[in-house]
């Protein structure tokens, strides 16, 4: 009966964490700072913005990926900035989407910046169309050798984001030591789906149904130690 509970909320939990959500900019049809959403399981159409005197229009090299749902995206392009002196200041990437039906956010990216590139960016968010930026966390300080490095941020303390009709992110780049190059590649988010009503309901349910079922299995047990002329079943 125990391997059977175990078995019932293994699969409960699945099914309710099936509809993972997925979005994912590759860059690969970059083209005058300007790309496309590749994969979205999310309401509405994401909008990423490459802002700054130093973006390069077209992108630099990017790197291969192999994303949450298996599949496997070419090196392609990234979003890149070049000379990230930023003494004109304003290099940053800005991320807008619907997280309606949606919670607990995960976000990864690949980057990559040279000896002399970007060596932080602060992250900031926004939930509605109206308010504050808010910063969130320490800033992420990057590896400057020229190579790809991955980064892995979990925002499912942030709450707030949880089932948002309208959300923002916000990288800002941090001045580099002279001229030097920084990219940003392979942007991925995931989260899981907002239980919905008849979901709490199934769980209630199903609850319920095992707990009466074992009641009902020990009662039986028990008649069966009173009785002990009583014939088997």
């Amino acid at each position: 009966m125990k391997h059977h509970l175990s078995y019932c909320a293994l699969a409960l939990a699945l099914s309710l964490n099936a509809n993972a959500a997925l979005m994912l900019f590759n860059f690969n049809d970059l083209a005058g700072g300007i790309t496309a959403v590749t994969e979205n399981q999310m309401a509405g159409t994401p909008v990423l913005t490459l802002e700054g005197h130093d973006v390069v229009p077209g992108g630099y090299d990017g790197v291969a990926y192999t994303d949450a749902s298996g599949t496997k995206h070419p090196a392609g392009k990234a979003a890149s900035w070049d000379g990230v002196v930023n003494v004109l200041g304003g290099n940053r990437m800005t991320l807008h989407f619907d997280a309606t039906g949606f919670q607990d956010f995960q976000i990864r990216y690949d980057y990559r910046s040279t000896t002399t590139g970007c060596p932080s960016a602060a992250f900031q968010y926004q939930v509605g169309d109206t308010g504050i930026w808010i910063p969130w966390g320490t800033d992420t300080s990057y590896t400057r050798n020229a190579v790809f490095h991955a980064v892995s941020v979990s925002l499912t303390s942030l709450t707030s984001l949880n089932d948002a009709s309208s959300v923002y992110f916000r990288w800002v780049l941090a001045a580099g030591s002279s001229q030097g190059t920084f990219r940003i590649d392979n942007l991925e988010l995931t989260a899981t789906a907002v239980p919905e009503p008849r979901e709490y309901a199934l769980v209630v349910g199903l609850g319920l149904g095992l707990f009466a079922g074992y009641r009902r299995r020990r009662g039986l047990h028990l008649t069966r130690i009173w009785r002990t002329d009583a014939p088997a079943p």
